[in-house]
């Protein structure tokens, strides 16, 4: 048996040209995490993490933290599939105008409740991409991202043989993916799901030759009482 922790990326740089690199308030959850992590005794026999710029920064900070042994840290695997999906196509598919992040706060700049205009656009671009009516329309359909991170969960337990410890650095929407199908929610409440997950926080699951169960999800004890400030969603 074996427990897999799911850890999503620190706070990116969202609103700005390149959203994929941590804020400082993301290295601060990162080292946060691992240090709260090692205060309770965890430690990884395997870790993972996809091949975004900041699950490499969240990876590398929280370890750090962990004191985790040089061994693990240097053969820490890259995985591919452990990637986001790409939002700005999903929104660009939606509407022309949403197609860079300019055009996204281009529109914003112009609603009286920017904040709920933003999450009434993404969740209708959302819904359109879930709906798979348009599949042929994005870079990848909603059924080939299902498929992609079925197939990174599947790899990952395949490639750690005997690991009672995984960790994987990701993102909210894998992490969301996985909690909806093992929760068996609907696709459609992805979303809803996906809006809750805090930056750094760890959803674990318990892999047996029973199958795989949803453990927790999304644990942010560590940032919770005095360290409540670090608390983030995007």
């Amino acid at each position: 048996m074996a427990s897999i922790y799911l850890i999503r990326h620190g706070q990116a740089s969202f609103g700005k040209d390149d959203y994929d690199c941590l804020s400082d308030v993301g290295q601060q959850q990162a080292t946060h995490l691992g240090a709260d992590l090692a205060r309770k005794g965890i430690s990884f026999d395997n870790v993972f993490r996809g091949g975004m710029l900041r699950h490499q920064q969240t990876a590398e900070a929280c370890l750090h933290a962990m004191h985790a042994p040089a061994p693990i840290v240097a053969n820490m695997t890259v995985n591919l599939d452990w990637n986001e999906y790409d939002h700005q196509d999903i929104l660009a598919q939606l509407d022309r105008d949403f197609a860079t992040p300019n055009g996204v706060k281009r529109y914003l700049s112009q609603q009286e409740k920017p904040n709920q205009a933003l999450q009434s656009l993404v969740d209708k671009a959302f819904s359109r991409w879930i709906s798979d009516d348009f599949a042929e329309q994005y870079t990848e359909s909603w059924s080939a991202y299902q498929k992609r991170i079925q197939q990174a969960l599947q790899s990952t337990v395949a490639q750690a043989p005997g690991a009672k410890h995984i960790a994987v650095f990701s993102s909210g929407g894998p992490i969301a993916l996985l909690s909806q199908m093992l929760l068996k929610v609907p696709a459609n409440n992805l979303m809803d799901l996906n809006w809750t997950l805090v930056n750094a926080g760890v959803t674990k699951i318990i892999v047996s030759k029973h199958g795989q169960v949803l453990s927790s999800l999304n644990d942010h004890s560590a940032f919770e009482g005095h360290n409540r400030h670090l608390i983030t969603y995007k």
